[in-house]
């Protein structure tokens, strides 16, 4: 998420972050109003025709798109001391499953291994949900880019479904610590919202089918931090793109590799 080049991360992006790394030295505290102009855009984006109904487009290398360009709210508003990051990325995988790739998706235990080395740990607890499958999930992660390392403990409501002839999986964070430190394993988490600002919320959206021989697999990521300091908007962005491709070249990779 945070590496630079082939070895950049994948591991919050697959439920999960763009690559948020700037410079963060002092700490900051959400604002109502932040998390206010969040939650509008998450409804908003889960009531419109683009939760549901992905493109059917896209190749290997993936297709990457910057949702929100300007990290604006849902009326194109300025969040206080907030930045939406809302990136889609679509590919297609011919000879490969689409059941093979939610399986990837929902290879908790094994988080570690495939979205290595940043996942320092990953585990699920399946959890009551009307329809489909549900899970509780949480996963440690630590992050580097040269000098600066960063550390959360992230927790996650997971939901695996059907729409139509799309497999879904829905995963939105209700609690996002991160360490002080930026070292896992940690005892040093800051208190929730009151922080550096590097990720406040994190919700995915991963759709997929089959068609034509082969594999659709759509992953839209929106989170949430402080606004970006003075000059670090391109680094930024250049994080963010990297680490949604390296998602979905992780995962891709694991579903290929698997009989």
């Amino acid at each position: 998420m945070f590496r630079r080049g082939p070895r950049t991360s994948a591991a919050l992006a697959l439920l999960m972050v763009p690559g948020i790394a700037f410079p963060a030295a002092f700490t900051t505290k959400i604002q109502p109003g932040t998390i206010l102009g969040w939650d509008r855009y998450i409804q908003r984006f889960e009531q419109s025709d683009a939760a549901d109904r992905p493109l059917l487009a896209g190749t290997d290398p993936p297709v990457l798109s910057d949702v929100n360009p300007e990290g604006r709210g849902a009326g194109g508003e300025d969040l206080p001391n907030g930045y939406i990051h809302h990136w889609r990325g679509v590919m297609r995988l011919p000879g490969v499953s689409a059941p093979r790739i939610e399986s990837v998706i929902g290879d908790y235990a094994h988080w570690k291994e495939i979205y290595a080395p940043d996942v320092r740990f990953a585990e699920a607890s399946p959890r009551q949900v009307a329809a489909g499958r549900g899970y509780d999930l949480r996963m440690v992660t630590e992050q580097v880019d040269g000098l600066l390392h960063f550390a959360f403990d992230a927790h996650f409501h997971v939901l695996f479904r059907r729409v139509g002839e799309w497999a879904v999986v829905d995963s939105r964070s209700y609690q996002i610590r991160e360490s002080n430190s930026g070292h896992a394993p940690y005892t040093d988490l800051l208190p929730e919202g009151n922080d550096h600002g590097i990720l406040w919320r994190l919700n995915t959206y991963w759709r997929i089918r089959d068609l034509d021989g082969a594999a659709y697999a759509e992953c839209q990521v929106i989170s949430l931090s402080r606004k970006p300091l003075f000059g670090t908007q391109a680094h930024i962005k250049a994080r963010a793109r990297e680490s949604l491709e390296s998602t979905m070249r992780h995962t891709r990779d694991r579903a290929m590799a698997r009989p």
